[in-house]
């Protein structure tokens, strides 16, 4: 199961130091192959101590230590849990690349609010009048979104009229069953929790809904 709290501080302060992508999946598939949380830590550390041998680049070796240094806050709480920490860290390589491609949101993960909750604090004495607009689902509603990511960890689908740094839906492992989930189809699903980060980001987690009928 992925710590998506985690998920999306590790990405933010990735993204702050600016790490490159492509070193950090290198670590990734490593930890993958060793199917060992500490192993992480111990490659991350033997590239950031021994790697000038075979990287001459001092940025490259930079990147490491960031890496090192950000993965060690963030994902050593999760080191008792491989499949747990493993989920968290590609997770965080996904957004990763997504904060890169839009940098003020992970400028906002990082300070820990929204944009959105800025602009109530601004205007809390005098609440502004709300247009209409979507509403996030509630327990018991069913809609249908694409699939935006899956992996044997969760399934992760887009809220109709929603931003994903706002609202996303998740379909937990243990709700997957068997169904086979690709990323770009759409999927009928059904609320059955939801809960709101401290970061204003609302989680609505879903299984599959029962087709029309």
């Amino acid at each position: 199961m992925t710590n998506f709290r985690a998920a999306e501080t590790l990405a933010a302060d990735l993204a702050g130091a600016s790490v490159d992508p492509n070193e950090a999946q290198k670590a990734l598939a490593y930890l993958r192959s060793k199917r060992e949380s500490k192993a992480l830590f111990d490659y991350l550390r033997a590239v950031s101590n021994n790697g000038g041998a075979v990287i001459r680049s001092g940025r490259t070796l930079g990147y490491y230590r960031d890496l090192l240094a950000i993965c060690q806050r963030h994902l050593r709480p999760l080191q008792d849990d491989y499949a747990q920490m493993l989920a968290t860290f590609a997770w965080s390589l996904r957004l990763l690349r997504y904060y890169r491609a839009v940098s003020w949101a992970a400028e906002e993960k990082a300070a820990g609010k929204s944009r959105k909750g800025i602009a109530v604090e601004a205007q809390v004495s005098v609440p502004p009048a709300r247009p209409a607009g979507p509403t996030i689902p509630a327990v018991g509603d069913i809609f249908t979104g694409p699939i935006l990511d899956a992996d044997e960890s969760a399934v992760i689908i887009e809220a109709p009229g929603f931003a994903v740094e706002d609202v996303i839906g998740v379909i937990k492992a243990e709700h997957m069953g068997a169904r086979k989930y690709r990323i770009g189809n759409a999927a009928r699903v059904e609320v059955v929790n939801v809960r709101t980060l401290k970061n204003g980001r609302v989680i609505v987690e879903v299984k599959s809904a029962p087709k029309k009928g």
